[in-house]
């Protein structure tokens, strides 16, 4: 029902994913209505290893060497308790590396007693997880030209029988607080809302229901040329319409395009 858009100039896509999966998506979710908020050209973090297969040869170490370098080198696992009078105290050695910089220096093998490291055998990068994944979000710059800019989008989906507007209203109502928290470099951008031709249909359902009563009254008055008697269908009509209203919110019935054009 909706498509929300983080694009940006200067930041990078994996700052923009992690604002968005971690603080936008897990807050829109837990609005009433909303089943599900899917990320599209999501860009996570990662550190890329490019391993040179003649560097690895000529220092004679193995994939499976480095792959069990990285294993190593990379933990972030509790180690024990320390238990005191009144508290106890979990001890936990953080040995996770958080980019590529601190994955270079890391010694993968050992030959005739020197260290081998990781940027020795490989081109160690930040990238993301998947940089196949790519979302593009459209538009126009301040000369009015079409141009494409790469972005990370929020699709969101909200649950059956849920109301549609109702639903895009408390979204947007999200948008200032996610506004104030993103960097000035970031937009937050709308691209689809489908409350929008909902809201536009019911304006049209109401101009004709408005516009058919008043034609059938006066085609009445035209044929029977007595006020007392167009009185009659002129109160009748509106007080049918509301009295079926008033069935409908008894029974908690919702209005759609659809009972809409039988009222008409």
């Amino acid at each position: 029902i909706m498509f929300l858009n983080l694009t940006s100039n200067t930041q990078e896509l994996s700052k923009l994913d992690e604002y968005g999966e971690t603080t936008m998506a897990p807050r829109i979710s837990m609005v009433d209505g909303v089943a599900q908020v899917q990320v599209f050209g999501a860009q996570k973090y990662a550190v890329r290893v490019q391993l040179d297969p003649d560097a690895l040869a000529a220092k004679n170490v193995g994939l499976n060497e480095v792959a069990t370098a990285l294993n190593r080198w990379n933990v972030n696992v509790p180690t024990g308790t320390l238990f005191g009078a009144r508290s106890a105290y979990n001890v936990q050695v953080n040995g996770q590396l958080m980019n590529a910089a601190a994955y270079r220096p890391m010694v993968v093998s050992w030959r005739k007693g020197a260290p081998i490291r990781l940027d020795e055998v490989a081109n160690v990068i930040d990238s993301v997880e998947n940089n196949l994944n790519a979302s593009w979000f459209y538009g126009k710059d301040a000369d009015g030209r079409d141009v494409a800019v790469r972005s990370i989008q929020l699709s969101v989906f909200k649950q059956p029988g849920a109301n549609t507007i109702e639903v895009a209203d408390k979204i947007r109502n999200l948008l200032p607080v996610f506004n104030a928290a993103l960097p000035p470099s970031v937009s937050l951008t709308i691209r689809g809302d489908r409350s929008t031709t909902i809201r536009a249909a019911f304006q049209d359902v109401q101009y004709t229901m408005l516009l058919t009563l008043v034609l059938v009254i006066g085609v009445i008055f035209v044929f029977l040329r007595n006020a007392s008697a167009t009185l009659i269908p002129a109160l009748a009509l509106p007080f049918s319409i509301l009295g079926t209203f008033a069935v409908m919110a008894m029974l908690h019935y919702t209005l759609d395009n659809m009972s809409m054009m039988a009222l008409i």
